[in-house]
């Protein structure tokens, strides 16, 4: 049974802005450090922030809060490699909320093309 579903699309410029103008300190707060290692493997990393930013905020829609949530930007994270199915990661605060609503399984998809990054999370009681 799906027990949330969440989108998110964002600019990728708007994510680069941000990324060039604040550097490592913004890396440090938002990603962890497997997310800043996979996309500074690329010539570009700004896309590949921009899509993690985006399953970030599929994440917290899909876990179906309103107001604060008092989840960190760390507490949610993409794993996998390059071309390689991604897995969701939850921990602290979200790894909580999901457990309370019976969350046993968890699919994400991203994507990024032509300035835009988006993605889709799904959250699934078996």
């Amino acid at each position: 049974m799906i027990v949330g579903l969440g989108t998110d699309i964002i600019e990728n410029e708007r994510i680069g802005e941000v990324y060039h103008r604040h550097g490592r300190r913004f890396l440090d707060r938002i990603f962890t450090e497997d997310e800043i290692e996979y996309a500074e493997s690329h010539e570009d990393p700004v896309p590949y922030l921009a899509a993690r930013f985006a399953v970030k905020e599929a994440a917290v829609k899909a876990l179906n809060i309103g107001g604060a949530t008092g989840i960190g930007w760390k507490d949610v994270e993409v794993a996998g490699k390059i071309f390689g199915k991604k897995k969701l990661l939850f921990h602290g605060r979200a790894q909580a909320l999901a457990l309370e609503r019976g969350v046993n399984r968890m699919h994400v998809s991203l994507t990024h093309n032509r300035g835009l990054s988006m993605a889709v999370v799904i959250l699934e009681q078996a």
